[in-house]
Parts: C-alpha cells; structure tokens; sequence
C-alpha cells in the first residue's frame, strides 16, 4: 500500500497531550503533528527520528500527521487508519494464509455488524467475519497483546459470538506494523479487561491471527505470519 503526500525528516521533540508530538525538522522549525496511535505517541521520546506526512487539506489546524518512528528496532508505522486498506491489499494478493478458502471480501458499515470491518464470502457461500486491528506494544521481543479496547469493541465481540452461533468463522486480524518481531504475545499486563474478554473470545471460538509489515520508502505491506504465544 502506498501513502500518498509528502514524508518530512524530523525528531521528536516532547508530547503535548496524549496525541500531539512536537517535532524538530531538519531545518531547525519545530511544528506539532498528529499521532492516531496513543501507544505510539508514548513511545516517542526526545530526539527519536519520525517521518511526518504533510496534510493536504490545508483548513486543518494541524498540517503533520505522524507516520513513522524509529526505535532501536527499526521503524514503526504510527497510522491505524490504515488498518482495513493494508488487509485488503493482503486478502486481494492471497497473502493471509488462514483466509486463502474465502473468495470475495466486502467491507461492513458499523451499523451492520456492531465494528466488525469484513465479510468473507466461500465458493459455496460460506461466511466468516474479520476485525482488523493494530499492536503496537512489544515484550519479550515480541509483539504484544491486546491493547485496550474501548466500549464499541466490547460490543463487537457479543456480535462475533452471535455469527459463531449462525455457523459462520470469525477471526480478529491482528497487524503489527513493524519488522522488529517475529512472534506475538497474548499478555494479561498491558489491560487485564482486554485480556479477559480476549481469552473469553478465543475459548468461544474467536480465532487469531497475527501478521508484521514490510516497511519500504514508499510503501507498507503486510509481510509474514507471527506465531502467536498463549
């Protein structure tokens, strides 16, 4: 997947609120961007190189969007917005290897599955339903999970219940959009809810699946499948 627009060298500066990183660019200004991702924004300490995206709405108040931030592990990506563009990609090119039995993917409005993103569709009309989501967190070397979830994704868990109860699969995709784990970790640390209504999730029959990206100059894609540690 490709992002269109500008990328602008910069480091960070100090957090402003929970969403606004300052950021120093290479020619000494200091300009505030956007971060869509709280875990990112956390991560963002003083003097770590990031890649803004220039807006091209000039009527918005902020003109920068926080796209990348280099740790010592390398770069991660720092836009979910992303997420059902990126899973589109890989489901059209076969790339996700659970899901290569469904032949047609169609994204769902909130208002007909309570969050969940994708409806799946098999050669003989099977149905299996996708919930795309980030992680960002890392432990123990490895991607970690899950991140909290708010009251709409609480919600969209009852409703995967009542499409496993129809007969049809669902599957919570996970993406971790970084090249610096190999592996994912279910952790009761990070949010003990979260991982309670996970682990009720996977023992109703809620399947995961977890994938890290490639990251290149101009483009992002879903790379390879992470082995996911209970």
């Amino acid at each position: 997947m490709d992002y269109d627009g500008e990328l602008v060298a910069g480091t960070a500066k100090k957090l402003i609120g929970n969403l606004i990183v300052d950021v120093e660019l290479n020619d000494g200004k200091i300009e505030p961007a956007f971060c869509g991702a709280v875990e990112v924004a956390d991560m963002c300490k003083q003097g770590m190189p990031v890649l803004l995206l220039r807006e091209a709405d000039d009527t918005r108040i902020l003109k920068n969007k926080l796209l990348f931030l280099k740790t010592s592990g390398g770069w991660i990506f720092a836009d979910p917005k992303y997420n059902r563009a990126l899973f589109k990609e890989a489901f059209v090119a076969k790339k996700i290897e659970e899901l290569r039995p469904y032949k047609s993917c169609r994204a769902l409005k909130h208002s007909e599955a309570k969050g969940i993103d994708f409806e799946l569709t098999g050669e003989n009309g099977e149905k299996a339903f996708v919930f795309v989501t980030s992680i960002y967190n890392k432990k123990d070397g490895c991607a970690a999970f899950p991140q909290k979830m708010n009251f709409f994704e609480m919600k969209m868990l009852e409703e995967m219940r009542h499409k496993i109860n129809k007969g049809a699969k669902v599957f919570i995709m996970m993406i971790a959009p970084r090249e610096d784990c190999d592996k994912a970790k279910f952790s009761w640390d990070i949010d003990p809810l979260a991982a309670a209504a996970m682990y009720d999730a996977a023992q109703f029959g809620i399947n995961f699946i977890c994938y890290n990206c490639k990251i290149e100059e101009n483009n992002i894609s879903l790379h390879q499948k992470m082995r996911i540690i209970y």
